[in-house]
């Protein structure tokens, strides 16, 4: 393999790994923002990615989408899950268990 094409690949893996890593802060700053927002208290301070699947619509074109999930509870005993969807860099939608 040619030291070009290495530099390339070890540059595509940094470079996904910074918006893997962006996407992820940003899934838990929306987490604990609906939580907030719910009054609901936001468990383990975390996000974690469910799923990264390729994607294409018409509007946006190809990208990749992240479904990231977490923890909330109502009272602080029952444990709720929620869901962060994003598509590129951007939350398309949150979803709450039905409280």
């Amino acid at each position: 393999m040619a030291p070009l094409t290495l530099l390339l690949i070890i540059a595509l893996l940094v470079w996904f790994w910074q918006i893997s890593q962006h996407c992820r802060d940003m899934a838990i700053q929306i987490a604990r923002q609906t939580c907030k927002n719910q009054g609901l208290q936001f468990l383990d301070g975390t996000a974690t990615l469910k799923s990264i699947r390729p994607y294409f619509t018409a509007g946006s074109g190809p990208g990749l989408k992240r479904t990231y999930t977490f923890d909330y509870s109502e009272d602080g005993v029952g444990r709720h899950s929620g869901c962060i969807i994003m598509h590129n860099t951007q939350v398309s939608s949150v979803v709450l268990d039905s409280l």
